[in-house]
């Protein structure tokens, strides 16, 4: 973690401390700070991590009005919170908990919905359980490989 980062990091803390722990959970305050580590690491290779730089440095001038009071600070500081962290999935691999398995498994079981709706039209006696079946076939394998893929970005330590 490079000087500018842990400056940030202090600047964070002073300017929050006493707040309710439920508010820093809600304002995502832990992910802004790993997002801060992450910029300073990334700074020297990446122009928009560079550009960010800035704006996380007046966002956290301003970040105890963002989390205390509602307006445009707050408006800003979510907004750079949401950037941030699609540049980092984007760019830099670094993905939310379970985004792969939940990802994964929707589209396996759109998949599954529809073999088991074909698998229904085609038999009418026992219509719900090919349905269901279908659906299990593909819900399981899906949210299986999803699960492998996040487990190999836990493994890389690449969550957000």
């Amino acid at each position: 973690m490079g000087n500018w980062s842990e400056e940030l990091h202090n600047k964070i803390d002073e300017q929050l401390q006493g707040g309710r722990e439920k508010d820093l959970r809600f304002f995502r305050i832990d992910e802004f700070k790993r997002n801060i580590s992450r910029v300073d690491e990334f700074s020297n290779s990446c122009p928009a991590c560079k550009k960010e730089q800035i704006d996380i440095t007046k966002a956290v001038n301003n970040i105890a009005q963002a989390v205390n009071h509602v307006g445009k600070p707050r408006r800003n500081y979510d907004r750079l919170i949401t950037r941030l962290s699609k540049h980092m999935q984007k760019e830099h691999g670094f993905y939310a908990p379970y985004y792969f398995t939940y990802l994964i498994s929707f589209f396996g079981i759109i998949g599954g919905s529809v073999l088991g709706y074909l698998l229904m039209q085609l038999n009418a006696d026992i219509k719900l359980e090919l349905f269901l079946i279908g659906f299990a076939i593909g819900l399981l394998p899906t949210y299986i490989w999803g699960y492998l893929k996040d487990k190999k970005i836990r493994k890389e330590k690449r969550l957000m």
